[in-house]
C-alpha cells in the first residue's frame, strides 16, 4: 500500500525553516507594528487559495486496474497496483502505459486473493516489495490446500468437528524482489502466515505499513461473515453446536491467541536464508511494546491491536507517532435492547506506544456493548462488560479475561443525528458506510514538484469513504488524538463542474514522493474491473489545468491482419477551454508518429499493440492515455440468457442460469469449463462474494440467511459471469464478462432513487424507514428491474390519492393503478398488471399525496428450479446448496 519517503528528514527541514522564519518575524515586529496584521492577511489569503477547489485537478493515470485492491507509489512515480485475481500491474504516468507485470497464484474465493502491496523501507537499496495474498498451495506440494468452494453452514450428518479442518488455509505476508520491471516470483520469501477459515466470506484486512524503526504493521480481518445466521446485523458470535466455527468472531478478533481481527507489529529479519519457513525467530522477531509480551500464556506476541473487524486501510505515520485505521462495523440499522447498538463504523488514531483492545466483537463504536446472545436458543444473555470483556466461546484458544475495550476515535452510522460528527454522513451522495483510512500529509518546503499539496494540509489525516464517494481531511491534535475540523476535500460537485471524473468508491489513497495524492477507485459494481474504476492523481494546480485525454478505437480488435483502426480523440477536454494538440504512438514503439484529433492506422501483422495518445494544451501541459489493440484474437461476447438482469427472487431460492457465448475465432460453441461465475450478497455500494463456480448452466444458490446482514440494509444478489476464449493466431486468450443484479421481492422505498420525497427513519417501518411526501410530479424509482414471472405487486402506503406504476419514465403512461383509502394508517395495496418486457426502471408515482414504505413483488420471479443442469462443474457453494446443482465441487 505505502510509498516510502524520508518523511522525518522533510519534517526536520520544515521545522528549521519555521524557526528561522519566526526569528525574522520577531525582528520585523519590532520595526513594523503592522507586520502581524499583514502576515495574518497573507495567511488567510493562502488558506483561501488552498481550499479553492478550482486550484485542484484530478488526472486519470489508467483505467486498466483489474478488480482494484491496493497500490504503492514507486520513487520514480510509477505505481504498482494489485487485483484480487493475483495480477500485479505497473502504471507509468510518464508514458501512459499500464502492464500486467506479474501474476501470483492465489486461492480465489469470496474476498480472498491478492490483497496488499507495500515497498520496504529500504526499497532504494533492497528493491524489496511486500504483498499479502491467499496462496492456493502454501506448502508447495502441488495440491490445493483447501477444497474449492464454500464450507457448509452446519456440520454434515455423521461428521465430527474435525471436518472443519479441511477448510483451514492461510493468508500470507511475503516479500519479493523488484527487478525494475516486475516482481521476481522466484525470489519469494514467506514472512508470516495467518491461519484462516476458508470457504466463507468475509473480512481480510491485509494492509501493510512501517514505522521509523522499520517495524512492519499488518492488518487482518475477523474472517467472519456479515450474514452469520442469527446475527441480524449485530455481533456475529454464533458458536451454537454444529455450526461452522467461521460464524463466531470471538474465535479470531476476540481471541488473544489468534492473529485474525488484529493489527500486528513485527520486525522482519534482515537476512533470511532461502527456503526458511515463516515464523517467530526465523523470519521475524517481536519488537518491544506489543499488547502481550513474548511467552505470555495463550497469547500471540505479534498482536499490537486486537478486537478489530476489518481494518482494510491502516496508516503508520512516524512524524506524528501514530497508527490510524478505518474499521467496518455490522449493519443493524438501529439499536436493539436485546442485542446491542446500531451498526457503526470507525476511524481510529492511537500512538505507536499504545497497544490495546479495540473491542470487537464485544463492544463497538462509542464502546457500546453487545449482548452475549444465545444463538442456539435465540435468547438474550447478559451484555458484555466493555471494561472487562470475557471470551466464553467454545472456539476460544486464548485468554478468557481480555484487556478493556477502547472507544473509537470517531464513529458514525447511516443518517444525520446518529453520531457526534454528522460530517461523515453528509459529505457524500452514496449510501452505507465504508471508511478507508488514508495518509497523513507532510508538507515539504524544499520540494519543487509542481503538483504538491500546499502547507495548509500539513499534518492532516486524509480519509476515503468507499460507499459515499468522498474524500475528507481530518485535523488531529496528535498529542491527544482528538479530531477537530473535518473538511470535505475536493468534493464531487467541484470535480464534476471542472469536467473531471467524479470520485467513485475510493479503495486506496496515498501521497506520492511528489506530494500529490494518488487515489485508486473501485467504481460501481463487484468482483471485476468496473467501468468506473481507475487510478488517478490529484494535484494542486493553481491556474492552468491539464487536459483530459480520451479516445476511442474502432474496431479495437480483429481476427486477422491487416486491420485498419480509426482513432478518435475528440472526446478529450480541457478544463480551461484551451485549444488542444494531439499526438499518437499507434504501434507502441515509443515514437509519436501521427497528429490530429482523428487518425487511422493499419496494422499489417498479428500482435497485441499498445496505442498511446498524448494531449497537450496551449501552455504545454499534457496527459497521456493508452489502450491495447488486438490483431489476431477478438474478445468473446458473453450473454446470460437467464436469469434476467433485475429479476426478482426469494432469499434461499435457487436461481437457474444459462450462459452462451459467441467468439469470432472459436464460434458459438461454448467451452463450459471456461465459464466462471460468482454470486455475492450486494449491500449498498459494496458486495460480499458468497458462491462461485464454473459451467454454462446451473443455479445460483441464494442464502436464506442473507437478511441477517441487518434489518433495513439495502441487499440484493450480485452476479458476475466471465468467459475466456482459447486464444488465436499465437495471441493470448481474451476474457469478457456479463453482470446481473437479482432483486429480493421485498423492495424498500427508502433504497430507491427518489425525486421530491424525503426519507423518514421509523423503527416500525418494514425496513426501519419510509419515504414521505410523494405527490404529483414526484417519483420513487427502482432499477434495474425485470418483471418476468411477476404478475402483481403489493405496496405498503398511506395518504390520499391514486398509486401508479410506470415503466422507464416517471411520465410514461401508468401500466397499473390503485386507489388508496384516505387516512394515516398503513395499508397494503394490491396492483395487478401485465408486466412490461425487458429490463428497465420501475417508477412509483401518485396524483395525490402519499407515504410509501415498501413494494413487494408477487409471482414466481426468476427463482425456479432449472429444467436441466448439464455441463456444470460447480457451484462451489455450501454443501447443502451445492447439492442442488450437478457437478463436482
Amino acid at each position: 500500500m505505502k510509498n516510502i519517503r524520508d518523511r522525518a528528514h522533510a519534517r526536520r527541514k520544515k521545522t528549521l525553516a519555521a524557526l528561522a522564519a519566526s526569528s525574522l518575524v520577531g525582528v520585523a515586529l519590532l520595526a513594523t507594528p503592522s507586520a502581524s496584521a499583514n502576515e495574518a492577511a497573507d495567511v488567510e489569503a493562502a488558506a483561501a487559495a488552498d481550499t479553492d477547489w478550482g486550484n485542484y485537478e484530478k488526472v486519470l493515470l489508467t483505467k486498466d486496474v483489474g478488480e482494484p485492491i491496493d497500490m504503492a507509489v514507486l520513487p520514480d512515480k510509477r505505481v504498482l497496483h494489485t487485483a484480487r485475481n493475483g495480477e500485479v500491474r505497473v502504471t507509468d504516468p510518464a508514458t501512459g502505459v499500464t502492464k500486467v507485470v506479474s501474476t501470483i497464484d492465489v486461492y480465489a474465493n469470496s474476498e480472498d486473493g491478492l490483497q496488499g502491496i507495500a515497498l520496504a523501507p529500504d526499497f532504494a537499496t533492497s528493491n524489496e516489495v511486500y504483498v499479502v495474498y491467499a496462496p492456493r498451495d502454501a506448502d508447495g506440494d502441488g495440491v490445493a490446500d483447501t477444497p474449492s468452494g464454500n464450507a457448509p453452514n452446519s456440520l454434515p450428518a455423521g461428521e465430527d468437528e474435525s471436518y472443519w479442518d479441511q477448510w483451514v488455509g492461510v493468508n500470507r505476508l511475503a516479500k519479493f524482489t523488484w527487478t525494475g520491471d516486475s516482481l521476481d516470483l522466484a525470489s519469494e520469501q514467506p514472512i508470516l502466515d495467518i491461519e484462516v477459515q476458508r470457504g466463507q466470506c468475509c473480512h481480510v484486512g491485509a494492509d501493510i505499513d512501517f514505522d521509523a524503526e522499520g517495524n512492519l504493521y499488518l492488518s487482518t480481518g475477523d474472517n467472519t461473515p456479515a450474514g452469520t445466521p442469527g446475527a441480524s446485523g449485530y455481533a456475529p458470535n454464533n458458536d451454537a453446536p454444529g455450526m461452522n466455527p467461521g460464524f463466531d468472531s470471538r474465535r479470531g478478533a476476540g481471541n488473544t491467541n489468534d492473529l485474525r481481527g488484529k493489527i500486528l507489529r513485527i520486525d522482519v529479519k534482515d537476512d533470511i536464508p532461502a527456503g526458511t519457513a515463516p515464523g517467530v525467530g526465523s523470519t521475524y522477531d517481536i519488537p518491544a511494546g506489543n499488547l502481550f509480551a513474548p511467552g505470555t500464556e495463550k497469547t500471540r506476541p505479534e498482536i499490537f491491536v486486537m478486537g478489530v473487524r476489518n481494518p482494510f486501510r491502516i496508516e503508520v505515520d512516524p512524524e506524528t507517532n501514530s497508527l490510524t485505521w478505518g474499521d467496518y462495523g455490522p449493519d443493524a440499522g438501529s439499536a436493539n435492547p436485546d442485542r446491542g447498538p446500531m451498526g457503526y463504523v470507525e476511524w481510529n488514531a492511537v500512538g505507536l506506544d499504545d497497544p490495546h483492545n479495540s473491542g470487537w466483537p464485544y463492544c463497538h463504536g462509542p464502546n457500546a456493548a453487545y449482548n452475549d446472545w444465545d444463538f442456539e436458543t435465540a435468547t438474550p444473555g447478559e451484555f458484555f462488560d466493555c471494561a472487562a470483556p470475557q471470551n466464553d466461546s467454545r472456539w476460544n484458544t486464548g485468554l478468557t479475561e481480555l484487556p478493556p475495550a477502547r472507544a473509537a476515535t470517531v464513529h458514525y452510522g447511516d443518517q444525520p443525528g446518529q453520531q457526534p460528527r454528522d460530517e461523515f454522513v453528509s459529505f457524500g451522495a452514496g449510501s452505507g458506510q465504508a471508511p478507508m483510512g488514508g495518509p497523513v500529509y507532510h508538507y515539504d518546503a524544499d520540494s519543487t514538484a509542481p503538483g504538491k499539496f500546499p502547507e495548509y494540509w500539513d499534518d492532516k489525516a486524509f480519509f476515503g469513504e468507499f460507499s459515499q464517494d468522498y474524500y475528507a481531511a481530518l485535523s488531529v491534535d496528535w498529542s491527544t488524538f482528538e479530531v477537530g475540523e473535518v473538511e470535505d476535500f475536493f468534493p464531487n460537485s467541484a470535480v464534476e463542474a471542472a469536467g473531471m471524473k467524479t470520485h467513485d468508491n475510493p479503495i486506496d489513497l496515498e501521497f506520492g514522493p511528489d506530494g500529490s495524492l494518488y487515489v485508486l477507485e473501485y467504481g460501481d459494481g463487484f468482483f471485476r474491473q468496473n467501468p468506473d474504476s481507475g487510478l488517478y492523481r490529484i494535484d494542486y494546480a493553481e491556474g492552468n489545468k491539464a487536459p483530459q485525454a480520451r479516445f476511442t478505437a474502432t474496431p479495437g480488435s480483429s481476427s486477422e491482419a491487416p486491420l485498419e483502426v480509426a482513432f478518435d480523440a475528440t472526446g478529450s477536454t480541457d478544463p480551461d477551454g484551451d485549444t488542444l494538440t494531439y499526438e499518437w504512438d499507434l504501434d507502441g514503439d515509443g515514437t509519436f508518429d501521427a497528429t490530429g484529433a482523428e487518425t487511422t492506422h493499419t496494422y499489417t501483422e498479428l500482435d497485441v499493440y499498445t496505442a498511446r495518445l498524448r494531449v497537450t494544451d496551449e501552455s504545454g501541459k499534457f496527459t497521456l492515455t493508452s489502450r491495447e489493440i488486438s490483431v489476431g484474437n477478438q474478445a468473446p461476447e458473453v450473454t446470460v440468457d437467464f436469469p434476467a438482469d433485475g429479476g426478482f427472487f426469494d432469499w434461499g431460492a435457487d436461481v437457474p442460469f444459462q450462459v452462451t457465448t459467441q467468439d469470432a475465432e472459436d464460434g458459438a460453441e461454448t467451452v463450459c469449463d471456461r465459464v466462471s461465475w460468482s454470486y455475492g450478497l450486494g449491500h449498498d455500494e459494496h458486495a460480499h462474494p458468497e458462491v462461485s463456480g464454473t459451467g454454462c448452466t446451473g443455479v445460483f444458490p441464494t442464502d436464506p440467511n442473507s437478511p441477517e446482514h441487518g434489518a433495513g440494509a439495502h441487499l440484493y444478489g450480485a452476479v458476475v459471469v466471465t468467459y475466456t476464449d482459447g486464444g488465436a493466431n499465437g495471441l493470448p486468450p481474451a476474457t469478457s464478462e456479463a453482470t446481473v443484479q437479482l432483486n429480493p421481492k421485498l423492495q424498500q422505498a427508502e433504497h430507491a432513487v427518489a425525486d421530491g420525497v424525503e426519507v423518514v427513519a421509523d423503527d416500525a417501518a418494514s425496513g426501519g424507514a419510509y419515504v414521505t411526501g410523494l405527490k404529483k410530479g414526484d417519483s420513487v424509482g427502482f432499477t434495474p428491474v425485470n418483471l418476468v414471472g411477476i404478475d402483481s405487486a403489493t405496496a405498503t402506503v398511506r395518504g390520499k390519492g391514486k398509486l401508479e406504476l410506470r415503466w422507464d419514465s416517471p411520465t410514461a403512461k401508468p401500466f397499473a393503478t390503485a386507489k388508496v383509502r384516505s387516512g394515516q394508517t398503513w395499508q397494503d395495496l394490491e396492483l395487478a398488471f401485465d408486466a412490461p418486457e425487458g429490463t428497465g426502471t420501475l417508477y412509483v408515482t401518485t396524483n395525490g399525496t402519499l407515504d410509501v414504505d415498501a413494494v413487494t413483488m408477487v409471482g414466481e420471479g426468476v427463482g425456479t428450479p432449472p429444467a436441466t443442469t448439464e455441463n456444470v462443474t460447480g457451484p462451489t457453494g455450501p454443501a447443502e446448496l451445492a447439492a442442488r446443482t450437478e457437478g463436482e465441487q
